[in-house]
């Protein structure tokens, strides 16, 4: 056997625990004729299947994926006999399929969804929202999830564009449900009409709104090669070249609303004139929304009856300092809410590096999804809202309390049922976790 026994087979690619299982090499090259076809099946392993991945419970994934379709994007059986009947029955061999119990109709449970023509697994899916949900306030990059997953950059990136049109297709029905809450809430609420009057108690334990604006991914003078931006002024132009260069954006601005220990929206903006932000507050909040702002935001004076604003460029009295002490808050007034939020905006997309301002808004959506369903839960997007024929709509039952939800305290966001003779339960997150833990990402 020209000395094979000295020859070790049995070396193990120990480089990354997370890109996999050890695979077998050898420290030198043998010539193929000799090895023997019989020895050459006893010292290499069979080829494990593609997307193979020891250290993920892709089962737990699939039953995330599956929930999450059947409870967003319900299929309904088109045949009259079957009185618009939802697919429920699966097929064990193909998850992506759906059929009706009665008549036997077959469609894709994927199509006209975020995972219309999905070609990866779909328990992969499942595997981002977990991850998103549980590692917030950190992102889920598109690195991260090629290197987990074993797929290719490009792969990655398209799986992740697909939770951002999931989020941004959800995100409206927190946006709903936070106006109506705050409709509610603040009816015929009046703040003292003295603006030197401390509010401090006043709006001690209320759900007050914060609203600020934002830079994320700032030019600086040597992107602009130097050059002067004469053009903008403000935080405006620090998102754009210079008007030699082509005067292109590179930056994004965020707008951002954020109520106290509750849901939080960013919105992709090109400026800060009243024409650009004003439709945006509007469509978020009530006009009786006790709302706090600094003194950029003057024209909401004739808008919103209880709208405060603090001076953050206040002077001192005393020469020996420039500042106020109060040009944070005074009275009670401070926009500290949005200010924390953008301090968390700010570390989480620096795991991205740099995104293209084209894109931002999805990626402020996925953001603000993940950050709404900690509040909330995903379960309210389902079983508080009912269809009203009066309104033509929907409307939300739990209006009682803005401030976090008790469910989205103990991980109960998703549901995933267990099938069986006994009444099916009903299974979150934390219970599933117990019960059959997804597998450590190292494998052990």
């Amino acid at each position: 056997m020209c000395g094979l026994s000295k020859i070790n087979y049995y070396l193990f690619n120990t480089r990354n625990p997370n890109r996999g299982p050890p695979f077998f090499q050898s420290r030198t090259a043998l010539p193929y004729t000799i090895i023997r076809k019989t020895e050459n099946r006893n010292l290499f392993p069979t080829p494990l299947p593609k997307h193979h991945n020891p250290a993920l419970n892709t089962d737990y994934f699939t039953e995330i994926t599956k929930k999450i379709l059947n409870d967003f994007y319900p299929k309904h059986c088109p045949n009259p006999e079957c009185n618009n009947r939802v697919l429920d029955k699966e097929i064990s061999t193909r998850p992506d399929l759906i059929r009706c119990s009665q008549c036997r109709y077959l469609t894709s449970r994927l199509s006209y969804t975020p995972l219309h023509h999905f070609k990866l697994p779909i328990w992969m899916f499942g595997y981002v929202l977990y991850e998103s949900l549980i590692q917030y306030p950190k992102v889920v990059t598109a690195t991260e999830l090629s290197k987990r997953l074993k797929i290719g950059y490009n792969a990655a990136s398209l799986l992740k564009r697909r939770f951002q049109l999931f989020a941004s297709d959800q995100l409206p029905k927190y946006k709903k449900l936070t106006y109506e809450v705050l409709n509610d809430q603040f009816k015929d609420f009046l703040l003292p009409p003295n603006e030197n009057r401390d509010i401090t108690k006043i709006m001690a334990k209320k759900p007050y709104t914060c609203v600020d604006t934002v830079v994320l991914y700032s030019a600086g003078e040597r992107a602009s090669q130097g050059r002067k931006r004469y053009r903008h002024s403000g935080q405006t132009a620090s998102i754009y070249l210079s008007e030699k260069l082509g005067g292109r954006q590179v930056g994004t601005l965020v707008q951002t609303i954020a109520i106290k220990q509750g849901p939080v929206f960013f919105s992709s903006v090109a400026n800060q004139k009243a024409d650009t932000l004003g439709p945006l507050i509007k469509e978020h909040l009530p006009t009786s929304t006790p709302l706090f702002t600094d003194q950029g935001y003057p024209w909401l004076w004739g808008i919103y009856k209880n709208h405060r604003s603090v001076n953050h460029s206040a002077r001192s009295k005393d020469n020996r300092f420039r500042f106020a002490r109060n040009r944070w808050s005074k009275n009670g007034v401070h926009n500290q809410v949005a200010e924390g939020n953008h301090r968390v905006l700010k570390t989480a997309f620096a795991a991205y590096g740099y995104i293209k301002p084209k894109y931002s808004q999805m990626y402020l959506n996925e953001f603000s999804f993940i950050k709404n369903a900690n509040v909330f839960g995903l379960d309210v997007l389902v079983e508080s809202c009912v269809s009203d024929d009066a309104n033509n709509g929907m409307r939300c039952r739990d209006r009682d309390a803005f401030a976090v939800n008790p469910r989205a305290r103990q991980r109960e966001a998703v549901r995933i049922e267990r099938k069986g003779l006994l009444p099916i339960p009903c299974y979150h997150f934390s219970q599933i976790a117990r019960e059959q833990p997804p597998l450590s990402r190292s494998g052990i």
